[in-house]
């Protein structure tokens, strides 16, 4: 059976906007070159952990949180230089394309782990949020993805069905969750190499978040 989305929920950190404008921010703050992915894994854990454990941290709380962690000798000037750099980063080259070429069929969501303020100003930022009718945030469930909530939270929000919309994010945990809420799933590669074997496959994979779009709307059927 042919599928038509009818809502695109995109992810945002990493989906939508790079992290990489925060790397000179953090070898300020003493960091090495891998401390990006260091910290970007460490608060996602925590954030999860979080969640398993039924209790809810802001992703700001545990962004600091996991910079403290990973640059245990940092001053506080830096690390707030670093936690201000969140609010401006810059979107991926192809996610106006991709959400341009979104709302030709479909409504646009961001459903994010950050909050709802921090998330449209970087929409506003990157000239996105024209795209956008909604942006969806954990916090409103007090649980962060991958838990089923805050997809479930997303089709409540837009009132169609989970069945009816589609994720599109940079993350196999995301999409994972996403289909255990009963999503239809794109995993845009972004040249991060093979695909995790214990999460659920992807519907479509492409490795750039235009391709995914299309190849969501190529599911349909649709030009």
């Amino acid at each position: 059976m042919a599928f038509q989305p009818d809502v695109i929920a995109f992810d945002a950190v990493e989906t939508l906007f790079s992290l990489s404008s925060l790397e000179p921010l953090l070898a300020a703050a003493g960091g090495e070159a891998s401390t990006l992915d260091r910290w970007f894994r460490h608060l996602l854990g925590d954030g999860f952990a979080l969640t398993a454990a039924g209790d809810y941290r802001p992703f700001s709380d545990v962004a600091r949180a996991g910079l403290r962690a990973v640059l245990p000798h940092a001053h506080s000037h830096d690390l707030d230089a670093v936690m201000a750099g969140l609010t401006t980063l810059d979107a991926h080259s192809d996610s106006a394309p991709a959400m341009g070429r979104s709302v030709e069929g479909a409504r646009v969501i961001v459903l994010t782990n950050g909050s709802v303020r921090s998330t449209q100003k970087l929409l506003e930022r990157g000239g996105l949020d024209a795209f956008v009718e909604a942006v969806v945030s954990a916090t409103d469930v007090k649980a962060w993805k991958p838990a089923v909530a805050p997809y479930l939270q997303a089709a409540s929000v837009v009132g169609v069905p989970p069945e009816r919309v589609a994720l599109a994010t940079a993350h196999p945990w995301d999409v994972h969750g996403a289909h255990r809420a009963g999503f239809t799933t794109g995993w845009c590669n972004r040249d991060q190499g093979s695909y995790p074997a214990l999460f659920q496959t992807a519907d479509v994979v492409g490795p750039q978040l235009l391709s995914v779009v299309e190849g969501l709307f190529s599911l349909g059927g649709l030009p």
